[in-house]
């Protein structure tokens, strides 16, 4: 246990996002315990195996292909979506982004010898003008629920529209139901129209949103990966 309390941590994580995600992954650094170290392997691959072909069904409606595409992946934590667009999807080229520096240490040593594959240290809510209009599919799966901050959140989405070429749209992963609420520690989801609200302010439209059947798995219901993607207006 990291910290002595759920207070203790609540607090940690308002201070000092990056470094409390630092602290997990001195200790956890791999797929499941990512998620969660309480669950199971096959509780994990459920999940990601979910995910994926949701998104592997929203490329193939979007596009004529999906191989081939420049790929920006937010949050990247262990890589596996990088490996995920990189091996099954064959992207042109991938940018992975992550603001902990344990995760980016790791992940520049495994793709050293990957020309194709970037691995940087990145805040999303701070803008990166290098990124503009250069991305055709933006992933941010897990990543912008924990963003409880407002403004943070509102900063880091406006970045993903500008961060998109013309055509492109962001995957991003999220609960997406009718009400916003704050979920434990580090978790706030927003609703569906809270989302639609802030990418019209900002020049952006919802494509498509996809729930998933979790309790059809019978694993950890609770926790919502279901997918929505946007495109600039």
């Amino acid at each position: 246990m990291l910290y002595k309390s759920r207070e203790a941590a609540y607090q940690a994580y308002r201070e000092s996002p990056d470094r409390f995600f630092e602290r997990y992954h001195e200790c956890w650094f791999n797929e499941k315990d990512l998620i969660s170290p309480d669950w199971k392997w096959y509780e994990t691959k459920y999940h990601y195996n979910l995910v994926e072909n949701t998104i592997i069904d929203l490329l193939r409606c979007h596009f004529s292909t999906i191989t081939g595409k420049t790929v920006l992946d937010v949050g990247s934590g262990t890589g596996h979506w990088i490996d995920f667009y990189h091996r099954y999807l064959e992207a042109d080229q991938l940018v992975g982004t992550d603001f902990s520096k344990v995760c980016v240490q790791q992940l520049v040593q495994r793709y050293e010898r990957q020309t194709d594959i970037r691995v940087l240290q990145m805040d999303i809510s701070e803008q990166n003008d290098e990124f503009t209009g250069r991305f055709d599919v933006i992933n941010a799966v897990g990543v912008m629920f924990h963003l409880v901050d407002e403004k943070q959140w509102a900063r880091a989405v406006a970045n993903l529209l500008g961060y998109l070429a013309r055509g492109g749209i962001a995957i991003i992963g999220g609960e997406f139901g009718p009400d916003t609420r704050e979920m434990g520690v580090m978790r706030k989801h927003r609703s569906l129209d809270c989302w639609k609200r802030l990418l019209q302010r900002h020049g952006g439209d919802v494509m498509d949103v996809r729930y998933h059947n979790w309790f059809k798995g019978g694993v950890n219901e609770g926790l919502k990966n279901n997918l929505l993607t946007f495109t600039r207006a």
